[in-house]
């Protein structure tokens, strides 16, 4: 037997056991998104009573988000610096902070934080004695390398990726066992206006452009709308399931990408079950840490690279909310203002912020006056996009912004968009 399969034969335990290795107080950083550890997360709610005043640091996309329910408030202090509406009342309560922070610069913020256990979730060794982190790189190797105690739940249902998605077993000191489906996200059905908005952001991607989207139906329906281009290529932060149908039809090729040509780079699969068996052992797709997928001096060195990403609401400036409603955050910086820095120095690039010109329910519109909290500022956001139209913002004067944006706000609030533009209405 080899030695690091005595080492990784000694560190097996229970689940139980595991979280007993965790003490009251301590700072606690979970794997993000899908990829958060479903066994040991049960277990370390069942043992909440215990670890009262422990912290929490989480994204959570994805998540079922059993830490925030109502009989575990009491016990934790969640931290995360992309929300959902699902933390909603924990925000409420003061049970939950909202951290906005670039995901750039989320392993640096791992570096300078106390980071006492990492949960974390791996594939079974290979025979070299190395894990895979399967769908979900992002900041797992900063962290791993910074926590006193990494806990890891080893699902046998892992998919086994390409890219930098190995870590030894030497560095993990407790292996929980497992095999359960991964965490998933359906793909929602797209409105009419979603549609029309995605057949919009289509006509300002060229052939060959590479492309970064984010999640939800948006960014699904921009790629939806792609089928007639061609020779695509993907460098995203996340990549989600209409992604498969673009590639078997020959859109998305990689050939003409500047930055790892043939390859589709991206650090989290956020999907369903179907995505996830189609990048498992797939050499096409390669998944690497925050610090190369969003970095700007990366993606500055592709040509034609497309950000597409979401709004909450757009004021008359260009200025973009992305996290906040009524004072509520139920989203995050995430990373677009890394696809925005990085697309304004691409040669050919474009930076776009694609949403629906009114609420759900039509009765106020996403295109305001003033916006409650500015994620983008106006001078980084080149192109708005709604179901009307597109906004065409780069060197455009105040004046001439707001009347782009209101030429592509819902009709029912133009007049009144433009009142409150002309009487400084804010």
């Amino acid at each position: 037997m080899k030695d690091w399969e005595l080492l990784y034969n000694s560190r097996i335990c229970s689940v139980q056991e595991a979280i007993k290795c965790i003490q009251p107080y301590q700072n606690l950083f979970l794997a993000a998104y899908c990829s958060e550890p479903q066994t040991v997360v049960e277990e370390l709610v069942r043992q909440r009573e215990r670890l009262k005043g422990t912290t929490l640091n989480v994204n959570v996309a994805g998540s079922p988000l059993l830490y925030a329910q109502e009989e575990s408030l009491p016990y934790f202090r969640i931290r995360t610096s992309l929300s959902s509406p699902g933390l909603k009342k924990a925000m409420r309560t003061g049970d939950c902070d909202y951290v906005p922070m670039n995901l750039s610069e989320i392993p640096k913020f791992i570096r300078e934080s106390e980071v006492d256990v990492a949960l974390i979730q791996v594939s079974p060794p290979n025979k070299e004695g190395y894990c895979n982190l399967g769908i979900s790189v992002e900041a797992i190797h900063s962290l791993v390398e910074k926590a006193k105690f990494v806990i890891a739940e080893m699902n046998e249902q892992m998919p086994i990726t390409y890219g930098e998605t190995w870590i030894s077993v030497n560095q993990i000191d407790c292996f929980v066992p497992s095999s359960r489906p991964l965490l998933t996200i359906p793909e929602g059905k797209l409105s009419s206006v979603e549609k029309k908005i995605g057949e919009n952001v289509a006509s300002l991607i060229p052939d060959g452009a590479t492309i970064q989207w984010g999640i939800g139906n948006i960014p699904n329906s921009v790629l939806y709308s792609l089928m007639d281009k061609k020779d695509l290529g993907v460098h995203s932060g996340s990549i989600t399931d209409p992604v498969i149908d673009l590639i078997d039809s020959g859109v998305i090729t990689n050939r003409k990408k500047t930055v790892k040509p043939n390859k589709m780079v991206c650090t989290l699969l956020l999907g369903t079950e179907k995505l996830n068996q189609y990048v498992d052992n797939n050499p096409m797709f390669e998944l690497h840490p925050v610090e190369f997928t969003h970095s700007g001096a990366i993606i500055s060195q592709i040509d034609n690279f497309h950000s597409i990403n979401s709004a909450l609401e757009v004021d008359l400036a260009g200025q973009v909310n992305a996290e906040s409603i009524n004072n509520h955050t139920i989203a995050g910086v995430g990373g677009q203002m890394d696809f925005i820095r990085g697309a304004q120095y691409s040669k050919g690039g474009k930076a776009i912020i694609a949403f629906p010109s009114t609420t759900k329910d039509g009765t106020k519109s996403r295109i305001k006056a003033t916006v409650e909290k500015v994620t983008s500022v106006k001078s980084e956001v080149q192109f708005i996009v709604t179901e009307y139209g597109v906004a065409r913002l780069f060197g455009k004067s105040l004046k001439e912004r707001a009347q782009e944006l209101i030429s592509i706000a819902h009709p029912d609030f133009r007049e009144e968009l433009m009142y409150k533009w002309k009487n400084n209405v804010f």
